[in-house]
């Protein structure tokens, strides 16, 4: 039997090692980078197979450094620890301070294969690239160098800022950043920095510094895009948040692509103002267009809420504007203008006033009792009524008012046998025919008015659609209340005088039983008028008269709206003759605004010259499509350009005249969910950043242009090389 025992070796694995000159004692760097990894990768394998075998295992065997691994290795050195047991450390993981047990307290794993996984680990590639900008040191300025040190580090840096970029975007709190970096390095997200430490820019200090790197890279872009915009509108509105700081939200609409492109509308700025005058807007608004290098005469228009201080004939901010702009149209919201009308017809009947109280009565009853919302929702499924809950009229909210109407209705037969056993008051109240009528006639009027506020909420409202939405709401409300039988086509008034005509108010539950509600017909309290029938269809033409004429007065700009179908080729007659007196009644219109102040394109004369061929061409082209739709097909093509150079510039300035300023309500409701009870001492500077971002900076990530970001953070102060 062969000896037992550790085998010996032969002669040629001696001499092998003496010739590649391999010591104990020799930790420097002998080959290159490309040089290691072709062995890590083989191309030796046949030739280094013996001198890299591991040992045989057996129990009396204790493994230790062997001299020959530093071929494949030149890295690995070996150290003894206090009591003697040798561990294997990296030498370049040292020098660099790694956080890896190669360069901290050495590795007791005395193999091969623990040589191999620590040399694709990402702290030794880091540390690789650490020592090669290291050898470049001494042909490079420093400055040179540390900027080499830092982009090493870009594609973690680069992952630390699509997460604070995340966190901005969804309007959530700067503290979640650290969180959300811990959650992706513990799920091994690739290019994450590999520690939590202070200088592995995941704190909020740093989130913030990436913040400001990507506001400022889309913020000059904007400037740029809406500088090369031949026109632009202001959107204004002014506003004071939970901790009583006035604000200034600004909005531009712009044509994008040089002019030729699509109209946008982007927030600007968040503007914080000393007091709610127009001297202090005016000289905030004057500083931000000076700041963005945006010259008088390309001001079109102004959209505002209509508040004094932006519209005073004397003093307003618009006044100030227009003595540098005569050519500027001033534009009360169209949304604001409707919920106004409605408010002013309520104003005049003292009944709809009481019920608006009576509506927020209820709400107040219901509250957050328990056992009244429990007993409320057995009683909606007793009369098979989709569960709902009772709304609060919020008068600061345009659609409030109509929905709370239309969630009574639906719910009164729950409502009604609610308070019938345990609310005597409330069903007392409740059981006036005058009550039951009115809520019945807010639903439907209301509703058609939401209907038309929300096609005036619109972030684009095609102007020459006003005019026709307006006289298609009035004609309902006019075919519904004021002719023939009052109600008829009117859903919920029509139904409520059917089922009363016998002076009851009946609903069928679940299992057949009708509740039969007696109506007293008798008037409200202070009001002048009687609870009868026809006093009672009487006021409801009255209001609805109120809310059409309100509307009429409120609406006195149309003819400028209407003009505008000059641009809407399916506004247009099909008889030629009516085709060409039409457009040239709305032409007419529009030079006679446009031709005075700064806008010296609109001459009269060229844009009559230029209107025939125009008009044929585009309605043979395009016959229809509306204004929007026409300019997407005609706005890029430059032979349009040539052929009509001042219609097309008109063009351009109707496009962009503002209709609603919704987009500015809905940008300070972004600033109280971003300025929220938590977060109520975020600095203005931050605040604007937040909004800027989450507002006009692109929302889908593969469309962030990451690279700028980092080109822009990088260069915001010098950089130190830090190890992530």
């Amino acid at each position: 039997m062969p000896p037992l025992g550790r085998p010996k070796k032969d002669l040629k694995q001696r001499s092998l090692a003496d010739a590649f000159g391999i010591s104990q004692c020799s930790n420097q760097l002998h080959i290159s980078e490309n040089e290691v990894y072709d062995h890590v990768d083989g191309d030796h394998e046949s030739d280094s197979a013996e001198l890299l075998e591991e040992e045989p295992t057996s129990k009396r065997y204790k493994r230790t450094f062997k001299s020959k691994w530093k071929m494949r290795f030149p890295w690995a050195y070996a150290v003894k620890d206090c009591n003697g047991v040798e561990r294997i450390k990296c030498s370049w993981c040292v020098k660099f301070k790694r956080e890896t047990p190669f360069a901290k307290y050495g590795s007791t794993t005395l193999q091969v294969s623990a040589l191999n996984i620590h040399a694709t680990s990402e702290a030794h590639k880091f540390s690789l690239q650490f020592l090669e900008g290291e050898r470049k040191q001494s042909t490079l300025p420093i400055t040179k160098h540390v900027e080499l040190m830092v982009d090493a580090q870009k594609g973690r840096i680069i992952s630390v800022i699509e997460n604070m970029y995340f966190v901005a975007i969804h309007d959530l709190p700067l503290e979640v950043y650290k969180s959300i970096c811990d959650l992706n390095r513990y799920k091994n997200t690739p290019h994450m920095p590999l520690t939590d430490e202070y200088s592995a820019y995941t704190n909020t200090t740093s989130g913030k510094e990436f913040l400001e790197a990507a506001k400022e890279v889309y913020w000059r872009k904007l400037k740029d895009e809406i500088f090369q915009s031949p026109y632009y509108s202001l959107l204004l509105d002014e506003s004071t948040d939970r901790t009583m700081v006035q604000h200034l939200i600004v909005y531009i609409t712009y044509l994008t692509n040089e002019g030729r492109g699509p109209c946008a509308t982007k927030f600007i700025h968040l503007l914080q103002i000393k007091d709610g005058t127009s001297q202090s807007m005016y000289d905030a608004v004057i500083s931000l267009l000076a700041d963005m290098n945006l010259s008088m005469t390309k001001l079109v228009g102004f959209g505002s809420d209509g508040a004094s201080s932006m519209r005073g004939i004397r003093e307003g901010l618009s006044t100030k504007l227009r003595r540098h702009a005569p050519h500027l149209l001033d534009i009360h919201c169209i949304a604001h203008r409707e919920a106004l009308a409605t408010n002013d017809a309520s104003s005049y009947f003292e009944e709809l006033q009481a019920i608006d109280k009576f509506a927020n009565k209820i709400y107040s009853w219901l509250g957050k009792s328990t056992k009244r919302h429990g007993e409320l929702k057995e009683l909606m499924e007793s009369f098979q009524i989709t569960r709902l809950e009772v709304l609060q009229i919020h008068h600061i909210r345009w659609l409030s008012r109509g929905k709370v109407m239309e969630r009574l209705v639906k719910l009164m037969p729950a409502l009604l046998r609610d308070w019938e056993l345990v609310e005597k008051k409330m069903y007392e109240m409740a059981t006036i025919f005058q009550v039951q009528f009115c809520i019945h006639l807010l639903a439907d009027v209301l509703i058609e008015l939401n209907k038309l506020n929300q096609k005036f909420q619109e972030d684009h409202v095609d102007i020459t659609s006003i005019g026709t939405t307006l006289d298609i709401t009035i004609s309902l409300l006019h075919k519904r209340f004021l002719r023939g039988t009052f109600g008829a086509g009117a859903m919920h008034t029509s139904s409520f005088l059917s089922k009363t005509q016998k002076g009851t108010l009946e609903f069928a539950d679940c299992t057949g039983i009708v509740h039969v509600h007696e109506l007293r017909f008798e008037s409200l309290p202070k009001s002048q008028r009687s609870g009868t029938l026809d006093d009672c269809i009487m006021l409801g033409k009255g209001f609805v008269m109120k809310v059409i004429d309100s509307l009429n007065a409120r609406f006195t700009d149309l003819p400028i709206f209407n003009a505008a179908k000059f641009f809407s080729p399916r506004n247009y007659y099909e008889d030629m003759d009516d085709r060409d007196s039409q457009t040239r009644r709305w032409l007419t219109c529009l030079c006679e605004k446009f031709s005075g102040g700064g806008l010296l394109f609109v001459d009269n004369i060229k844009c009559m010259g230029e209107m025939d061929e125009f008009i044929c061409t585009i309605y043979k082209s395009y016959p229809k499509k509306h204004m929007f739709g026409a300019w997407d097909l005609c706005g890029g093509e430059i032979e349009w350009f040539e052929r009509f150079p001042c219609l097309m510039q008109l063009w351009q300035a109707i496009l962009v005249i503002p209709a609603s300023t919704a987009v500015c309500e809905r940008g300070f409701s972004k600033l109280n969910r971003i300025k929220n009870d938590d977060r109520s001492k975020i600095s203005l500077k931050t605040l604007d950043m937040l909004m800027f971002l989450s507002l006009s900076a692109p929302h889908a990530l593969n469309e962030v242009d990451w690279d700028a970001i980092y080109d822009e953070w990088k260069e915001m102060k010098t950089r130190k090389p830090l190890p992530l």
